[in-house]
């Protein structure tokens, strides 16, 4: 990437902080200040946690930086706990790193990186930096992906933790079945999270009144309706997405969960009623 570009934009990060008006969007901010040390203030904002990394400018800049090469920067990437759990939990190969920081007591932990890959995160770092500052179309989208990259990047290097809960490992399941409703399986969850399945069916009905397959069922009909709202694709196409090989059960189980069918939900959306 062009050290120029990095160069504004850790700029524009580190002004913005400095106003107390940082780069932000849903799910994340990201703060920045001169010299090393921690955060010198907080988000103030519940479920966001941290991933921080103290870094030269020229690492960060490269050529652009020339004569301020080795001032250091500090970079706070906040981001919210609960998406990115979803978000990378379909990624997460079950007894990896990032699983076990995924499924462990406190999903993700606040570090200072200082790994062998500083490489690495300074590049994602700098990349984040730039999506952020100069916020063009879908930024959000693309400044969370990195995220994402920084947090895998990061999980090898987090200490181990206790075990999570029973009741908090199930809000990690919920996540893992709203992030990949049109595949998941009781069996397949089961062997993820080292439970029986009967167990993990137990569990499931006795903290939230439903079962498996209703859960399933429930998030499948919200995807389902978000992509007939957002998207043009034929009602067949949508029920492929969310897991039906044909259209009757789709149909049946659409109508049960919004008392009408695909397309009149579709037309109503358009219309604005």
């Amino acid at each position: 990437m062009d050290g120029g570009r990095v160069l504004a934009a850790i700029e524009t990060v580190v002004a913005r902080t400095r106003a107390k008006d940082p780069l932000r969007g849903e799910n994340l901010a990201l703060l920045a200040w001169p010299g090393g040390g921690e955060p010198r203030e907080r988000l103030g904002a519940e479920g966001f946690d941290l991933i921080s990394m103290s870094c030269p400018l020229g690492a960060l800049a490269g050529d652009a930086a020339a004569g301020r090469e080795r001032e250091t920067v500090f970079l706070a990437l906040y981001f919210r706990a609960e998406r990115f759990v979803q978000g990378l939990l379909p990624i997460a190969a079950p007894r990896s790193h990032l699983f076990r920081v995924l499924t462990s007591t406190h999903a993700i932990q606040t570090v200072r990186m200082t790994s062998p890959d500083h490489e690495l995160l300074s590049d994602l770092f700098a990349q984040e930096a730039v999506t952020c500052a100069e916020r063009r179309d879908g930024w959000e989208q693309v400044a969370e992906a990195l995220g994402f990259a920084i947090t895998a990047a990061v999980s090898p290097a987090l200490p181990e933790e206790e075990p999570a809960s029973a009741e908090e490992t199930l809000a990690v399941i919920l996540s893992d079945i709203a992030a990949r409703p049109e595949s998941v399986t009781l069996a397949d969850l089961a062997e993820r999270y080292s439970y029986s399945q009967s167990y993990l069916s137990e569990l499931i009905h006795e903290r939230c009144g439903k079962t498996f397959g209703e859960l399933v069922r429930e998030q499948r009909m919200e995807r389902a309706a978000m992509l007939l709202r957002a998207t043009s694709l034929p009602v067949a196409e949508v029920a492929r997405r969310v897991g039906y090989a044909g259209t009757s059960n789709f149909y049946r189980a659409f109508r049960e969960q919004y008392g009408c069918s695909p397309a009149e939900l579709r037309a109503a959306s358009r219309s604005g009623k």
